[in-house]
C-alpha cells in the first residue's frame, strides 16, 4: 500500500468533486497536519546543514503515549460473545495500543475501523491522512466520513474511497475505485473488480437500524486552536511548533560552540616530522595539530588554541525553551528540561507531575470512549453477519495512576485495608494482577470456607 501525504489538499478537492459533498478539512488544518507529520518524522522544514534537530516532536508524542498506556489493561467481558470479541480481536488492539496512541498524539487522532477479513473480525488503524470527515452530530463528533486507500502497480496509482454515511436508515458503506490521477489526485472511476485486492468488496452495504458509525475516531482532547470549527483533533505539540524550531536552533548553536571550541595546537612546520617529503603528525589525534608557516626562529614552535566554552549560557537558554515547550504540551517540568539544579522534596515532585497527570488523564478518557465505540462497531458487524453467539458485553478499563502514586505504596495501602477488614483479598489480587472478580477468587490460594464466609460477611456489612 502506498501512503497518502498528510495535508493533501488536492485529494480533498477531488473527493468533494466525486461525492458532491463537503469534506470538513480546512486549508489551515491541511497545512498544520502536514507540518505535524514532518516534525514527527524528523523532517522539519528548518532542518539544514546548520540547524540540527533534537527530534522533540517524536519525543513528546512518545512520552505522553507511554504515560497514558503505562500498565493499561482492558478487556471485554460478560458473555460468550464478549469472550470471543475479547480473544479474537480486542486483545490484538491492546497489544498495539501504545503505538496507536503515539501516532494519535503526533497527528491529533487515529481511527479504529472494524472490518471483516475472510469471515473474521479485524481492526484497521487509519491515520488522519486517510480520514476525511463529512458530517458531525450536535456534539461535534464525526458520524460520516470517507477513508482512502491507495495502491501502486506498474507505476500507476489506484485509489479506493470507502464512504461511511449515518442517517435515519442506519449506516451505509459505499466503495468506489479510481485509476490514475498521479500521486495526489484520484483519476477516473473504475470497477472494483479491476483491482484484485478489491474485487470481493461490495459496492454498497447498509446496516439498517444502526444509530452509531461503524468506525471509532480517537480524537486528542486538546482544543483546536488552528481551526476551532474543525471536528479533527490537534497534535500534542501543535501549540509549540515555533518553540521547537527555536530549541533546534539553540541546540545547533550549542553543538557549534563545542565544535568551534575544540582544543587545537598551531605548530610550525619545523616542529613536525617529515617522512618521504610529507609532514607527519605526532602520534596523537590528527585533529589536534594544525601546521602553520610561522617564524621558526622564534622561541615558541607550538601555540595552543583553547578558547573558553560558553556552553553554560547555551544550555541555560535551551533549558528555558524546553520548559516553555513542556508547559504548552501539558508535560510536567523536568520531562524534557533539567530541574535537578535544586533539591526537590517528594511533595514538590508530585506537584510538578500534576500537569502531566491532568494531560494523560484527559487522553485516557478520550481513548476509553474510542475503544468502547470500537467494540460497538465490532458487535454490529458480528450481528449482521451472524459471526458470534448472542450475548451482552461490557468493556472494562484499568488505567494505572502511578504517574502520581507509587505502585508499591498503593499495594501497601490496600494490603492494610485487607488486614483491617475493609477490603477483600480477592479485590487486592484483582487490582494488582488485572484479573476479573471470578478469576481472582478462583486463583486466590488457600481461600477456604472460613475465608469465603469472611468475604461474604464483609460484603454484607457494606
Amino acid at each position: 500500500m502506498t501512503g497518502l501525504e498528510a495535508g493533501n489538499l488536492l485529494l480533498v478537492k477531488s473527493i468533494e468533486h466525486v461525492l458532491g459533498r463537503e469534506v470538513l478539512i480546512s486549508p489551515e488544518m491541511n497545512s498544520a497536519m502536514n507540518l505535524w507529520d514532518k516534525l514527527y518524522r524528523n523532517q522539519a522544514p528548518w532542518k539544514s546543514e546548520d540547524v540540527k534537530s533534537m527530534n522533540l516532536a517524536a519525543a513528546i508524542a512518545n512520552e505522553l503515549a507511554c504515560q497514558a498506556t503505562l500498565d493499561f489493561q482492558s478487556s471485554v467481558t460478560g458473555s460468550r460473545r464478549a469472550e470471543c470479541l475479547n480473544k479474537q480481536v480486542y486483545q490484538d488492539v491492546m497489544f498495539d495500543i501504545r503505538r496507536c496512541v503515539e501516532h494519535a498524539c503526533a497527528s491529533g487522532g487515529l481511527v479504529f475501523k472494524p472490518y471483516l477479513d475472510q469471515r473474521r473480525l479485524a481492526v484497521e488503524y487509519v491515520p488522519v491522512e486517510r480520514f476525511f470527515p463529512l458530517k458531525t452530530d450536535s456534539r461535534g463528533r464525526v458520524v460520516s466520513a470517507v477513508f482512502a486507500e491507495r495502491l501502486k502497480r506498474d507505476g500507476k496509482y489506484f485509489t479506493r474511497l470507502e464512504e461511511h454515511t449515518l442517517d435515519s436508515r442506519g449506516v451505509t458503506v459505499r466503495n468506489l475505485a479510481f485509476s490514475g490521477g498521479g500521486f495526489l489526485g484520484l483519476g477516473k472511476e473504475i470497477s472494483l473488480s479491476d483491482v484484485p485486492e478489491w474485487g470481493d468488496l461490495a459496492a454498497s452495504v447498509t446496516i439498517e437500524g444502526a444509530v452509531k458509525p461503524l468506525f471509532s475516531y480517537f480524537k486528542l482532547p486538546m482544543a483546536n486552536t488552528i481551526d476551532p470549527r474543525s471536528p479533527l483533533g490537534v497534535s500534542v505539540y501543535s501549540r509549540c511548533v515555533e518553540l521547537i524550531r527555536e530549541a533546534d536552533k539553540q541546540f545547533s548553536r550549542l553543538l557549534w560552540e563545542y565544535e568551534g571550541g575544540e582544543l587545537a595546537v598551531d605548530a610550525s612546520v619545523d616542529a613536525l616530522l617529515l617522512e618521504n617529503g610529507d609532514m607527519k603528525m605526532p602520534a596523537l589525534n590528527r585533529r589536534l595539530f594544525r601546521a602553520l608557516d610561522v617564524d621558526a626562529g622564534g622561541s615558541d614552535l607550538y601555540s595552543v588554541f583553547a578558547p573558553p566554552l560558553r556552553d553554560r549560557s547555551y544550555l541555560d537558554g535551551l533549558n528555558e525553551l524546553l520548559i516553555r515547550i513542556e508547559d504548552l504540551c501539558g508535560l510536567a517540568r523536568g520531562t524534557l528540561s533539567n530541574i535537578n539544579n535544586n533539591a526537590r522534596t517528594a511533595t514538590e515532585l508530585k506537584l510538578l507531575r500534576q500537569r502531566s497527570y491532568a494531560t494523560v488523564a484527559d487522553i485516557q478518557k478520550s481513548l476509553q470512549v474510542a475503544l468502547e465505540q470500537l467494540v460497538d462497531g465490532l458487535d454490529m458487524i458480528a450481528s449482521v453477519f451472524s459471526l458470534l453467539p448472542a450475548g451482552q458485553y461490557e468493556v472494562i478499563f484499568d488505567f494505572d495512576d502511578s504517574i502520581m502514586t507509587d505502585r508499591e505504596k498503593q499495594f501497601t495501602e490496600r494490603e492494610q485495608l485487607v488486614q483491617q477488614g475493609i477490603l477483600n483479598r480477592w479485590e487486592l489480587r484483582s487490582w494488582y494482577l488485572g484479573e476479573t472478580e471470578e478469576q481472582a477468587k478462583k486463583n486466590l490460594p488457600n481461600l477456604g470456607k472460613e475465608e469465603e464466609e469472611d468475604d461474604l460477611s464483609l460484603e454484607h456489612r457494606r
